[in-house]
Parts: structure tokens; sequence; C-alpha cells
């Protein structure tokens, strides 16, 4: 493993172990702009999503999921475009890197993928066996 996607594993295992500290002090030393950040975040996200679905969503079940999403966070729904979210959601079932119409804004995809992915690892009760396994599989996705 490259020592790049090491850091950014490390920083996704940090987020599904619900460690905010952790993921925030080592999410710094990251460059939110930088590609590889970017698909790995996407490839753990795919993975959740996936796993969260197994069966896929309809395009109604995925809108219904971002609502409710949205409608619980405390603060910064209104940060999120929730027709971008639904295109995520619907690409990161179907395996594709990026929604049909790309990403016009990778930092918000990168921080929409975050708030999502760990909404489907709280949601998918992900002990530490099964936060590892998530990353392994992740890594898998990325070819290290």
């Amino acid at each position: 493993m490259t020592r790049a996607l090491s850091t950014e594993l490390d920083v996704l295992g940090a987020l599904l172990a619900f460690d905010f500290i952790g993921f925030a002090q080592k999410s710094a030393a990251l460059d939110p702009a930088d590609a590889a950040y970017g698909r790995a975040v996407g490839a753990a996200f795919g993975t959740a999503a996936r796993r969260r679905f197994p069966l896929g969503a309809e395009p109604r079940e995925i809108s219904g999921y971002v609502a409710e999403v949205l409608g619980s966070l405390d603060a910064g729904a209104e940060d999120f475009d929730p027709a971008f979210l639904e295109a995520l959601l619907a690409a990161g079932l179907a395996g594709e890197e990026e929604p049909a119409g790309g990403l016009p804004d990778p930092e918000a995809a990168l921080q929409a993928r975050l708030v999502l992915t760990l909404r489907l690892v709280r949601e998918l009760g992900l002990d530490a066996d099964g936060q590892r396994e998530l990353l392994a599989e992740t890594a898998d996705r990325l070819g290290v």
C-alpha cells in the first residue's frame, strides 16, 4: 500500500470508528482537493452504500433516503444539494466513481460522501471488525 493511500485509509478508519477528534486531526494533513483522497472516500462511500442497499435502490427510495439524511442533520443541511446527493448515492450504488454529470465541485462531493458514509456506517452498525473489513474492501477497490 502506498504511503498516501495508507494515510487516507487511516483517516477513513477514524471516521468509521466515529473517532471525530482523530478524524479531524488526521484529515488536516490531507488536501481535500487531492484526487487520491477523493478516490479513497468515494470507494469507501460506494462500499458502504452497497452494503446498506444490497439489492440497489429505486430513484424514489434514494430520494427518500437523502431527504431523511438531510432532515436528521442538526446543522449544515443547507450546504448540500439534494439532487447532487441523490446522484452521488445512485452512482455509488452502481459502482461508479462519479455521477453521470461528473463532479462539478470535487470538494463538495468529498464532504457529501463523508457525511453519507458516516450515516451509512452508523446504520450498518459495524463493529471494529466490520469497520476493518469495509476498509479492506475499500483498499481492494483502490487496487492497494
